[in-house]
């Protein structure tokens, strides 16, 4: 099934690319770049609340399922946060003739990546029980969440130079961007789904070593 899914969205991420360079084409040609900027800031902030999701649950049952999803959720996201930063980086040279300039938006999506890593050093820091792993680091996830809302507040509701929204002038320029982010979500679930498994069977491992 997984495999079905990797190659689904393997493939709609090759058709987007192909279709917003052959046929929705942005100028100058840097601004392409979007059609990966949007997928993967999408994928980043869901990952972050796949990432609040499991750790509520996993402070209201305790169950290592719950702490594991969260780990994997962090991980995938903090691959996508890089993705989203570097093409920003890109966008912004090629709107504003800068690699990145202080405003409220570019701050927020830095702070996004910042806070996957240290969510991640947490968890590899933190010794004694695995509960006791597990609940500091649900904790410091509901609360890193509340960078997610700050990246559209600081977009649509503070000044900054980063546009609020990205217009197309092509229903070929829209197809591309719809399907680049169905592939990528697509990805990010299959990547969460994967890493939770290793995971799991990493705990497995653990425990049976320990008796």
């Amino acid at each position: 099934m997984r495999r079905i899914l990797i190659v689904a969205a393997v493939s709609m991420l090759l058709a987007s690319t192909w279709i917003a360079l052959m046929l929705g084409r942005i100028e100058p040609v840097q601004r392409n770049i979007i059609y990966a900027h949007i997928p993967s800031s999408i994928c980043a902030l869901l990952c972050f609340a796949v990432l609040l999701v499991a750790s509520i649950c996993y402070l209201r049952t305790t169950k290592p399922q719950w702490d594991i999803m969260a780990a994997a959720a962090a991980e995938v996201g903090m691959i996508f946060a890089t993705i989203l930063n570097l093409t920003g980086m890109i966008f912004s040279r090629a709107e504003w003739g800068v690699w990145w300039t202080p405003s409220p938006r570019l701050i927020s999506s830095g702070l996004l990546w910042f806070l996957f890593i240290v969510y991640l050093i947490l968890r590899s820091s933190i010794r004694g029980p695995r509960h006791l792993q597990g609940r500091v680091c649900a904790v410091f996830g509901i609360i890193a969440f509340l960078d997610v809302p700050m990246v559209f507040i600081s977009a649509r509701f503070i000044p900054d130079v980063h546009r609020a929204n990205f217009s197309f002038d092509s229903g070929w320029q829209n197809l591309a961007l719809f399907m680049g982010i169905g592939a990528m979500m697509l990805l990010a679930a299959v990547f969460i789904w994967l890493k939770t498994d290793i995971l799991k069977n990493q705990h497995k491992l653990e425990k049976e070593s320990a008796c």
